[in-house]
């Protein structure tokens, strides 16, 4: 009996190694520019990161975040370790929005940045 649990679930881990890696993967479902040097990508769990290197631009009331259409489906926020700053008003509204780890070359973080995230809860900021 033992043996023929062992089998099977030996024999259910060989098929999971079979399948494609993208049906673990999240997809991304948008993406784009937020400073000269900077991209962000938002995919599919809900995880918008923020990479490249310098500052993210400053958004205001008539200038949204590229991202801002997407922003109820934003749950956590991840910046690059070579991002220098947060854009002012770059995650107002994101009201999904539970948690942010923030990179370890951020040294400011710009008026509003974080305005009605209601959700947010955790935020990881490095020394």
């Amino acid at each position: 009996m033992k043996k023929r649990i062992v089998s099977f679930i030996l024999a259910a881990l060989l098929i999971c190694t079979l399948l494609p890696t993208s049906v673990f993967a999240a997809d991304i479902v948008a993406s784009g520019t937020c400073g000269d040097n900077l991209t962000w990508k938002l995919d599919s769990n809900g995880t918008l990161t923020i990479s490249g290197t310098g500052a993210m631009t400053d958004y205001s009331h008539g200038s949204k975040a590229p991202w801002y259409s997407s922003r109820s489906s934003i749950k956590s926020v991840t910046i690059g370790n070579s991002v220098t700053s947060i854009g002012s008003s770059a995650f107002d509204g994101c009201s999904s929005l539970a948690s942010v780890t923030i990179g370890n070359s951020v040294t400011s973080i710009g008026y509003r940045a974080f305005y009605n995230c209601s959700s947010l809860a955790s935020v990881t900021i490095p020394n």
